[in-house]
């Protein structure tokens, strides 16, 4: 439970303006203060596991490449 609640109550990196100001505003939505962007991101942390899979599946159909 700890490490739940340090992960979703640090800073973490933007990634529209790149300062250390993304916070959580409620579960899913994480808004940055130095910039105003509003992203929606995981539960407690910014980035999931999922998500990253997601994205390097996407890319690798992007370059049309198999596995």
């Amino acid at each position: 439970v700890k490490k739940i609640e340090i992960s979703q109550h640090s800073r973490y990196t933007c990634s529209f303006c790149g300062k250390d100001a993304v916070k959580r505003s409620v579960v899913g939505i994480w808004a940055c203060s130095a910039c105003k962007k509003v992203t929606a991101g995981g539960a407690y942390t910014l980035h999931t596991a999922q998500a990253a899979q997601v994205r390097s599946t996407i890319r690798r159909l992007r370059e049309g490449t198999d596995l």
